[in-house]
């Protein structure tokens, strides 16, 4: 098992009436960027919100960087995880500066000292984000971009090893989600960190992730390089409709369609 990746092992959950997680076997390595596709009702969101520990699993395994999820603490975790759900929550009040700052949290904890280094990584995440310019803005006057863009530069701040991204491109066009897939990807090369991503684009998902992990009805459906999972075969298999691919005409990398 690779040092900062998930293993699962036979990890199910349901609500009553409907299994939503079927008992999934599944290794999420180390250092790339798994992109999670699949129809609505798939089981994407919550086999993230299962690695994030939002939810409990009804039966089964999960371990990160090779132990038990739930022998971690809770701020040790956070010191190697860091999770954005689709919807984030209001900031009411709060510049930018002031939201990315929260991502040190875990490093100092409530009633501690916010040090040179805390400041540091502050300031590191703007400018990564290409958020200085903006960070005595309040969040809730930001574009739908910039304010993705926000809450990326949170985690980047909190500086983990891990993240877990549920549709961060969900609410923005076709040229901001194309910039926060860039961003991700970029941040996931240079600092070796593991993005697990719940995508509804998966020409998107193709572009982006080196892993490529497709559930349906809860099920693992694939798993692999785009190479392998976009083909006719198995996107019909994923989506229940007939699919096609061609190459991208510049970059070649694969497109699946709607025949």
């Amino acid at each position: 098992m690779n040092e900062f990746g998930f293993q699962i092992d036979g990890a199910r959950f349901s609500v009553p009436g409907r299994d939503i997680l079927q008992p999934l076997d599944l290794v999420l390595e180390s250092g790339r960027v798994h992109g999670l596709i699949g129809p609505n009702g798939s089981g994407k969101s919550t086999l993230v919100k299962l690695l994030a520990r939002q939810l409990a699993p009804d039966g089964g395994r999960i371990a990160f960087a090779g132990r038990p999820l739930g022998d971690w603490h809770d701020r040790e975790l956070a010191r190697h995880i860091a999770y954005m759900p689709q919807f984030t929550p209001g900031a009411d009040g709060m510049n930018v500066r002031e939201l990315v700052a929260l991502g040190r949290f875990p490093w100092h904890g409530a009633l501690g000292r916010f040090s040179r280094t805390d400041e540091e990584k502050v300031e590191s995440a703007l400018a990564r984000t290409g958020l200085v310019g903006f960070a005595e803005r309040q969040v809730d006057t930001l574009s739908g971009g910039e304010r993705q863009r926000a809450w990326f530069a949170l985690m980047l701040a909190q500086d983990t090893k891990c993240i877990l991204l549920d549709e961060p491109t969900s609410a923005l066009d076709i040229a901001h989600e194309g910039q926060m897939l860039d961003l991700v990807q970029a941040v996931s090369r240079e600092r070796g960190v593991t993005v697990i991503v719940v995508l509804h684009d998966i020409n998107l998902a193709a572009r982006v992730c080196d892993d490529i992990v497709a559930l349906r009805e809860g099920r693992l459906i694939a798993q692999g390089r785009a190479a392998d999972v976009m083909t006719p075969e198995v996107l019909g298999r994923i989506y229940g409709v007939p699919m096609g691919v061609l190459p991208h005409p510049t970059r070649g990398d694969p497109i699946g369609y709607v025949l």
